[in-house]
Parts: structure tokens; C-alpha cells; sequence
């Protein structure tokens, strides 16, 4: 892989990774109720979820490549398809604030961050059509550059809910819960999938 799509890719995922969701929402929820180290077992139980669902992107498009002379064209239209439709429900709810709601309590983190990463088939979808555009699936060892690509979304992942998680034990959450805060990544995260797509498609 080259250094600028290395860099691409990573920029790219720290916008996505402060995106608003699930994830990073539960994160801050639990940094506030239960302190920031429990917040960060809950991030590793995450990590570990997208190990999983790196292999299984290998294994899928490897299978998909090898097996149909229309498989890279299927990839393609599908990853199209699904980022415009990420980038469309982002714009639909780019006003929406972070809800601070508290969870009730949950002995394992660590496990509840798994099965809350690997329980969503949205993430798989997302990957399946995030990563290849970085892979260069017509050139040999794209299964290498994918297991690269998911070893970097991990670490950013963990650098960036480990940040928020921070900030949130540091009395910032009135500062998470802003609708302005939350417009703002929205319209980064809208700007990732339209560009990823529109690359997809002239390339």
C-alpha cells in the first residue's frame, strides 16, 4: 500500500470513528456511569469484534474475487449503493445530539463490546464497502492490504473512543452532547462517503 492511501485511510476513519452511533455513544455513557478504565475494557471487547469481522471480509471477498468474473463489479455497485445510503441517513440526522441516556449496569464490558460489534451485521456491510476502495483488489495480496487495513481501523478505534472516553471522564460530556459538535463530524462523515463513492466509481 501506498503512504497516501495509508494516510487517506486513516483520516478517514478517525472522521468515521467520531461519527455519532451506537459504539462511541455506549462508550461515553460508560466512562461517565462506570469510569474511564471500564469504558476501555468496553473498547477492547470492540477491537476484538472487528478482529473478526477482518477475517471475515477476507475470507467473503476472496471467495466473491476467485469464484465470479463479475465479482469486483458486484463489490463495487454494492459498495456504492451502501456508502450514498450511509451518507444519505447521516444527512437525514446530522442534527441530532449524542442521548447521554444511562445504561443499566453490565458486569463484563469486554464482552458487551463484542457481541455489541460483532451482533451488527451494519458493521460487516460498512466494511465490505469502506475497505476495498483502499485494497486495490485487481492487484495481488489485496488479502494483506485488508488484514493492514483492519489492524489500522483497530488502532484507530482505540485511540479515538479511548479519546472520547477520556473526555467524558474529564467532565466534557456537555461538550459530546452538543447538537453542534455532532452536526459538525456528521457533515465530515457525509463528505467520506460521497468522496469514497465517487472514487469508487471512477476508478
Amino acid at each position: 500500500m501506498a503512504f497516501p492511501e495509508i494516510i487517506s485511510f486513516i483520516l478517514a476513519s478517525v472522521v468515521l470513528a467520531f461519527t455519532p452511533g451506537p459504539d462511541n455513544i455506549f462508550v461515553v455513557v460508560t466512562s461517565l456511569s462506570q469510569g474511564f478504565r471500564t469504558a476501555v475494557k468496553f473498547i477492547a471487547g470492540l477491537c476484538t469484534g472487528i478482529i473478526l469481522h477482518t477475517f471475515l471480509i477476507v475470507v467473503g471477498i476472496s471467495t466473491l474475487v476467485s469464484r465470479s468474473q463479475y465479482g469486483l463489479l458486484f463489490l463495487k455497485i454494492f459498495a456504492v449503493a451502501y456508502l450514498l445510503y450511509l451518507s444519505y441517513k447521516t444527512y437525514i440526522h446530522r442534527h441530532d445530539g449524542i442521548n447521554l441516556k444511562q445504561d443499566k449496569p453490565i458486569e463484563n464490558y469486554y464482552l458487551r463490546g463484542f457481541i455489541m460489534n460483532v451482533s451488527n451485521p451494519k458493521v460487516l456491510m460498512f466494511f465490505l464497502a469502506f475497505f476495498p476502495q483502499f485494497a486495490n483488489l485487481n492487484q495481488a495480496g489485496y488479502q494483506g492490504r485488508l488484514l493492514i487495513l483492519g489492524m489500522l481501523f483497530i488502532g484507530v478505534t482505540l485511540v479515538v473512543f479511548s479519546f472520547i472516553a477520556w473526555l467524558a471522564a474529564q467532565g466534557a460530556q456537555k461538550l459530546l452532547a452538543q447538537a453542534r459538535y455532532s452536526l459538525i463530524i456528521n457533515w465530515l462523515a457525509i463528505f467520506v462517503f460521497v468522496a469514497v463513492s465517487i472514487l469508487l466509481i471512477v476508478t
